[in-house]
């Protein structure tokens, strides 16, 4: 699953090393029994409690019950409908005499019948799981059999329901991690009762119907409808079954002598460029299967591009689900190429690691993700047209990974699951970015191979199986001879990102003596072990190089490198050159002075990139004041080429005019630093190059800065086709930007422009675009209907609707409206928590900006003292928030005393 935003989601266990008796430390035993589920004692019976979800205590009793499983689904699917019928006989393995009744879940829908073998019983349920008396039930092979009913979803999960907007289409596919397979059938919706499916459907004769396998035959129904049956497919566990259905446009390709499709609705299809896809989809599986050292597993591999996805892509087994974010309404960027055929490598991925060999229980969710994440970029890096796969991994995985790790929410990458409902509660950039950096910097410290020799055993021990992440380190572990015990507590059962510092001394022009200090947070105290590279750089003939690399295993509080002694003094050092640590760097005092200097001298863009990043750290760390990050990037960033170095840029532009808007200065100074960066960022669009990336990114970052009458009446003209700028085409996706703006500002003829290019454009995209202009409106008339909307009409709403409007009601320099209504917003939280709706909590979420204001925090502080037990998709982010407005006053006290001296 990739969890991008959207996208992520999507980036991993003690090792025996010896093949004779366990030696794992008893420290690393006790946390493993709090991560996993428990078998019960000697088969003591767990009492499943009439509620939602599902246990890890619970799952684990019931694998004692069930020695296998395997199903036969039968639906009938229609486009009329709100609902669905299916048969599902489980082929079930009982794997002892039940001294508990046996339960089967199924959330929400309508069970008509239960029979074991010829036999109809009687059963209960609760709306949530089946339950059958044991002695319905006998030792060994049972049939049981279960008719019943359930409606659409139409929040993304379970068999959801689309009706397209343009033609009236209707398309259905499933999603169902990490607990929603039961929302489309009476299944045991645990990831280690894997299971074989034999499937068969009647949909309309014009449909499409996919699953795992491809159909056997297809025969035309009695009632117009056609009937679709499927073979047998191999193990896999429920929450990666997949069924699509609906009139998709269908492009076909071959990768080697696997069958490729492609899909996506009618009214999409136009924009879809599937030779991308192809390409970027024989390239993964080149890659994988010589990696891996097994064929990919499972025959076909269909992609289908699904409307109101909640999350990036999702990895169905051989019918994988994307976000139609995907498809661009104008020509792609090379950045957003290579976000496609990441996110396409990443799924490919979970094939194998997922897929093939799962995890246990939920615990293990972040090996998957995190070990997909490493890998796609892998897989870009050794065989696709991109060249700066890595730069791009430190721009979106390891920032996302640091900011993460920073949060008073950060946690270890391996956490207790009690139970499905928080399965997702700790999924984030921890798991995704800072799980696959982890492994990124494994290979630097085992070695390449061995790590991919560790990976490969695994996968090929574990097949059609379970597996724990202990078995996967110690296959690593294994592979390269190395106890990787005090790797894995240090790593992976310890939150908090650590910082390192490079102190030298210089004897005429060579080092004499350099150490790399290494520093914890408070809250997290624990220093760690790993492998970095020392960027040396002098200037030679105008360009700053660099004239020494030095490999360094840091650990403790200091470390002494020996290997840089007389090496040539730095002008610039980069302490964690290339990337290959996960670790902040304190850039010293000298190598800061150059920068100002010498930025763009640097030969290496990679570096440049970090060196960047590591300024505006300073600056969001409250080390260096607002204003002078500003005043060095517009003297600097006109010079630079490079386009992640430009994206990167413009991402701190943009954050900086946010923290002007909710610092407390002078109303003169706000202003001319918010002008100041408009201009410069229309300068930069005007003079980029004709079509560049570059001039797409200036273009993107223009339109949510603009605010000034000037800059508006450019948007206006750029909108209207009265002002042309080289190269740049207003497509659709831009267009929308703008009348975005316009609302946002309330510039000109706003309304007018919403509705007339409504009419033209009445995709579902088009209907988000326009929300989220209405919502951004600074008026109080605009956030009352919404926030009303969201509270309290939340029905009437599609999920990515609700999500739009909410994204977009408080920006930052409308925190005034934010004060009028934050009464309102607050009191409503132990209404939404008590929802229990994990998707509506973290929509709700998205309302709370950050704030810079000790009376504006004071809600925050009240409303967590006030309910200490919110949902963790809404908890969470009021922490974080909270957090991040503390770090905001102490940037603006460091900005205000700045300029008093």
């Amino acid at each position: 699953m990739n969890n991008t935003k959207k996208f992520a989601s999507t980036l991993l266990l003690t090792a025996m090393l010896t093949g004779c008796g366990d030696t794992t430390p008893p420290s690393q035993k006790a946390t493993e029994d709090k991560t996993a589920p428990e078998a019960s004692e000697a088969g003591r019976p767990v009492q499943r409690a009439d509620e939602p979800g599902l246990t890890a205590e619970y799952a684990a009793f019931r694998k004692e019950q069930i020695a296998d499983v395997n199903y036969r689904i039968s639906v009938e699917l229609d486009r009329e409908s709100d609902t669905f019928s299916g048969r599902v006989v489980a082929d079930t393995e009982i794997a002892r005499t039940l001294q508990q009744p046996l339960t089967i879940d199924f959330t929400g829908g309508e069970v008509k019948a239960v029979s074991v073998g010829e036999r109809e019983i009687p059963f209960d349920y609760n709306g949530h799981f089946i339950s059958i008396a044991p002695e319905h039930l006998a030792e060994g092979e049972n049939q049981i059999a279960i008719d019943y009913n359930h409606a659409y979803s139409t929040d993304g999960t379970g068999l959801h329901r689309f009706e397209d907007p343009q033609d009236g289409s209707v398309y259905l596919y499933t999603h169902f991690e990490p607990y929603k397979a039961n929302r489309f059938a009476p299944l045991f919706d645990q990831p280690d009762l894997k299971a074989r499916y034999t499937v068969d459907v009647k949909a309309p004769a014009d449909w499409q119907v996919v699953t795992t396998a491809r159909e056997e035959k297809v025969e035309d129904s009695p009632d117009g409808r056609r009937h679709w049956y499927f073979p047998t497919t191999k193990k896999y566990p429920t929450y990666i079954f997949p069924l699509h259905a609906g009139p998709y446009v269908v492009w076909e390709d071959q990768a080697s002598d696997i069958p490729l499709r492609l899909m996506a609705r009618k009214t999409l299809a136009p924009n879809v460029k599937p030779q991308d896809w192809f390409t970027f989809t024989r390239q993964s599986f080149d890659f994988f299967q010589k990696y891996y050292g097994i064929d990919y597993p499972f025959g076909k591999y269909d992609q289908l591009i699904v409307p109101d996805f909640t999350i990036g892509a999702m990895e169905n087994v051989a019918a994988v689900t994307f976000n139609e974010a995907y498809v661009s309404r104008g020509e792609k960027t090379q950045a957003q190429r290579q976000q496609l055929a990441n996110v396409i490598a990443h799924e490919m991925a979970h094939m194998w690691f997922g897929d093939l060999v799962t995890m246990d229980w939920w615990n293990g969710l972040w090996l998957k993700e995190s070990f997909a994440t490493y890998m796609a970029s892998l897989a870009l890096a050794e065989n696709s047209e991109f060249d700066d796969v890595w730069e791009n991994f430190y721009l979106r995985s390891k920032q996302s990974a640091y900011r993460a790790d920073q949060l008073v929410t950060t946690h270890p990458i391996e956490v207790p699951v009690p139970n499905t409902a928080e399965a997702f509660s700790n999924f984030d950039s921890i798991t995704y970015g800072k799980g696959g950096s982890v492994l990124e910097q494994l290979p630097h410290y085992l070695g390449k191979e061995a790590f991919r020799q560790g990976v490969s055993n695994y996968l090929q021990e574990f097949s059609y199986g379970n597996a724990t992440l202990s078995d996967f380190m110690d296959h690593l572990g294994r592979a390269a001879n190395e106890n990787l015990d005090d790797w894995t507590q240090n790593w992976l059962y310890k939150a908090g990102v650590n910082t390192i510092a490079v102190r030298y001394q210089c004897t005429e022009g060579k080092i004499t003596e350099l150490t790399v200090t290494q520093t914890a947070p408070k809250d997290h105290p624990v220093l760690r072990e790993q492998k970095t590279q020392l960027g040396i750089y002098r200037m030679q003939d105008s360009i700053m190089s660099r004239v020494a690399a030095v490999p360094v295993t840091y650990s403790g509080r200091k470390t002494q490198v020996r290997a840089a002694e007389g090496l040539p003094c730095p002008q610039i050092l980069n302490p964690n050159d290339e990337d290959w640590a996960y670790v902040k760097t304190s850039l010293d005092d000298k190598t800061v002075a150059q920068l100002s200097q010498h930025i763009n001298a640097i030969e290496s863009s990679f570096t440049r990139l970090m060196l960047w990043q590591s300024l505006f750290d300073k600056v969001t760390d409250a080390e260096m004041p607002l204003d002078q990050w500003i005043d060095f990037a517009l003297e600097n960033a006109g010079a630079e080429s490079n386009i992640n170095v430009i994206r990167l840029i413009s991402r701190h532009l943009e954050a900086a005019s946010a923290y002007a808007h909710r610092f407390d200065i002078p109303e003169t100074l706000r202003a001319e630093r918010l002008q100041a960066i408009e201009h410069f960022v229309w300068a930069r669009l005007n003079s980029a190059p004709a079509g560049s990336d570059a001039q797409k990114t200036w273009f993107e970052t223009f339109a949510r800065l603009a605010h000034t009458d000037e800059a508006l009446q450019n948007a206006d003209q750029l909108l209207a086709g009265k002002l042309e700028i080289d190269g740049l085409s207003v497509d659709q996706d831009k267009c929308w930007k703008l009348i975005v703006l316009m609302n946002r500002q309330l510039h000109g003829d706003y309304e007018q422009l919403l509705e007339e290019e409504l009419k033209q454009d009445n995709t579902d995209r088009a209907r988000s675009y326009a929300i989220t202009a209405r919502a951004s409106r600074p008026t109080s008339a605009a956030k009352q209907k919404w926030l009303d909307s969201i509270q309290d009409r939340r029905g009437e709403l599609k999920l990515s609707h609700l999500k739009a409007a909410a994204r977009s009601l408080f920006p930052a320099e409308q925190l005034n409206l934010y004060r009028d209504f934050g009464e309102q917003l607050f009191s409503a939280v132990p209404q939404v928590s008590e929802t229990d709706d994990t998707l509506y909590n973290k929509a709700y979420a998205m309302l709370f900006p950050v704030v810079c204001d000790r009376d504006d925090i004071a809600p925050y502080s009240e409303a967590l003292k006030q309910n200490p037990d919110l949902m963790p998709a809404l908890g969470r982010i009021l922490k974080n928030r909270r957090q991040q407005s503390e770090k905001c006053l102490a940037m603006a006290k460091l900005q205000k005393d700045s300029a008093v001296r």
